[in-house]
This record gives structure tokens, C-alpha cells and sequence, in this order.
């Protein structure tokens, strides 16, 4: 389970440009009764996210507090890296290959997903950037998860849970790195990235493609984000987590630069232990 999960994480968390090298660094905070328990517990839920694109290569740096993961995406040579930094491993995948498996464990079908995506024709100014609104809704059916992975008191603690997020998100056009930016989006789509690295996790996402070409119409980079997630179901998770209270999420990119990124950053360094999978 935590195989799939992690992918699915660099996935949902991978953005990137092209032709240009472009480094976007975005600070991400969460209000609500989740992230409230999660700051009693000493854990930091506002992480910095960090992605650096040098052609067809991304790499995504996520820092909450102590931890610190590293996701690097390859669409030339089809290959997903993950890189844990404290535990320096670095796990690589071939997006091309065909997934792993061992014994008879069946695959993992992820939660199903649903979303859209609309204009609404708002515009304003952000830190000087000209930014347009896109109103958004993602629905994830944790019940339909499944498969050998996943424990099945888990698979009966989700059952009716979903998880909805609702807002907007302010495009900008006009600045560095957006039209490579725009380029790799459609490069990813192409090649379908994204169910090339779930299918190389051994697991499924339905809903995904529908949910990618939704989320296209934003044809920029996400200057800001703001969402807020909410809970729907009647099960025993379900019921624990509707008790917290809604969560908000704001993600807002705080630079973006054009300088010269080493090919360094896109390979793994020397001294971490290498599981290839």
C-alpha cells in the first residue's frame, strides 16, 4: 500500500516546464481540525514544494518539517526516481516496463476520481502577475479501493467514503517559464504519465484520464490555489474525520526563475542505496 501510495502522491504533485530550465518554488498551508491534530502531534502538514524542469526532465522536492521526498520524472527515458532523502534510498521505476508483481498478489485498484474544471472569466493581480480564474471540484471514492495491497479491514473502514474538494485556481500566462510550462503539460498528457506510473506502481486510478483532461483547461501555471476538502460517507473513518471539521488548503507559488539547473539534480547521489523495481 505505501508502494502505490507514493506514487500516486508524486503523480498528483508533479508539475513541471520545458526548453527552458525553470525552477517554481510553492509554499502550501492547511487549516482545520485535521491539520490542527496533526501540529499537537508535532508534524508539519504546510509543506515547500520545489520543482526544477530541465527539457523533458521535472523534479519535485517536497520539505514538511524533517521529512523530505524527492520525486524525479524522465519522459524520454521513461523513468520514475523517488528519493528519500533521510533514509537516502532512491527507488526507480520504468514507466514503460510492465508492473512488478509478486505471487499472486492482485493488482491495487486506487480510489476512482471525478472532476471539472471552468473558467469563470474573473481575473486579478497577484504580486504583480495578471492571473485568470478557474473554478474546480475533485471527488475521490475511497470505497472503490481494492486489491492485494491494501489490508482489508482498511478496504471496510473506507467503505461510502469519499473525499471532495471544492475551489479555484488563478492561472497565470505572463511570466517565466509559463509557456514551457504549458508545453510539458501537453507532453505529459501525450504520453500519458500519468498511467504509466501508476501502472508501474501495479495499480490503477479509475477516473484518471478523464480527471487530467479536466484539469487541462487551465492552460497556465497555478499562481494560486485555494480549495477546501471535505468528507461525505457514514463508515467508521468517515465519521472520525467529518468530526474535524473541513480542511483548507492554499498553495501559492512564491518564485519562479529561468537560471541554468544542473543536470546533477535529476540523478541520483552518490551514497543512497537503489532498489530498482
Amino acid at each position: 500500500m505505501k508502494r502505490w501510495f507514493t506514487t500516486f502522491a508524486a503523480v498528483l504533485f508533479c508539475s513541471a516546464a520545458l526548453r527552458a530550465d525553470v525552477t517554481i518554488v510553492q509554499t502550501t498551508t492547511v487549516e482545520g481540525g485535521m491539520a490542527a491534530m496533526a501540529a499537537q502531534a508535532g508534524q508539519n502538514v504546510s509543506p515547500k514544494i520545489t520543482t526544477r524542469v530541465k527539457g523533458l526532465k521535472t523534479r519535485n522536492d517536497v520539505e514538511t518539517g524533517a521529512m523530505s521526498v524527492v520525486t524525479i520524472i524522465d519522459l524520454t527515458e521513461k523513468q520514475l526516481i523517488v528519493l528519500n532523502v533521510a533514509q537516502k534510498t532512491a527507488t526507480i521505476r520504468s514507466l514503460s516496463a510492465p508492473p512488478a508483481t509478486t505471487g499472486t498478489t492482485a493488482p491495487v485498484t486506487g480510489p476512482s476520481v471525478d472532476g471539472s474544471m471552468k473558467a469563470t472569466g474573473r481575473t486579478q493581480t497577484i504580486d504583480g502577475v495578471k492571473t485568470d480564474e478557474f473554478n474546480f471540484t475533485t471527488t475521490v471514492d475511497m470505497s472503490t479501493m481494492g486489491g492485494g495491497n491494501v489490508p482489508p479491514e482498511a478496504a471496510t473502514m473506507m467503505q461510502g467514503m469519499k473525499m471532495n474538494m471544492a475551489g479555484s485556481i488563478w492561472v497565470a500566462k505572463d511570466v517565466p517559464g509559463a509557456s514551457e510550462y504549458m508545453a510539458f503539460q501537453k507532453a505529459a498528457a501525450s504520453s500519458d504519465m500519468a498511467g504509466a506510473a501508476m501502472g508501474a506502481a501495479g495499480m490503477s486510478i479509475p477516473g484518471m484520464d478523464k480527471l487530467t483532461k479536466a484539469m487541462s483547461a487551465a492552460n497556465g501555471l497555478a499562481y494560486l490555489t485555494e480549495m477546501t476538502m471535505t468528507i461525505e460517507g457514514t463508515g467508521q473513518l468517515a465519521d472520525m474525520m467529518k468530526q474535524m471539521g473541513p480542511m483548507k488548503i492554499t498553495q501559492k507559488v512564491s518564485s519562479v526563475t529561468t537560471d541554468a539547473i544542473s543536470d546533477d539534480q535529476f540523478k541520483v547521489p552518490a551514497g543512497y542505496t537503489i532498489n530498482k523495481q
